[in-house]
């Protein structure tokens, strides 16, 4: 990235709770993959969301036996369709 890179820690990625608080949405879906390095990072957001006082609601869905943009090299798999399904699900309840 930068000089300044921080890795998964630097402060350009993991946002502060004031700002998660004010976030302008009532729902969130967040991704994350089970073999995937960035893993933690998608989870610890989900707890820092949920501890930071915002009043919605966020929903976790974690794909078994996959890693990190899965979907990319696999297009036509099932897993990359229940992702793209729960997407749209998602979406289309607003």
């Amino acid at each position: 990235m930068n000089k300044e890179n921080e890795g998964l820690q630097d402060r350009r990625l993991v946002p502060a709770a004031e700002d998660l608080r004010r976030l302008g949405c009532e729902r969130v879906l967040v991704f994350v993959a089970e073999m995937d390095h960035l893993k933690g990072g998608g989870k610890r957001y989900v707890e820092e969301l949920k501890k930071s006082g915002w009043s919605g609601s966020v929903e976790v869905k974690e794909t078994v036996g996959k890693d990190h943009c899965f979907h990319l090299a696999e297009p036509k798999g099932e897993q990359t369709a229940d992702l793209v399904n729960k997407i749209a699900s998602f979406i289309n309840l607003h």
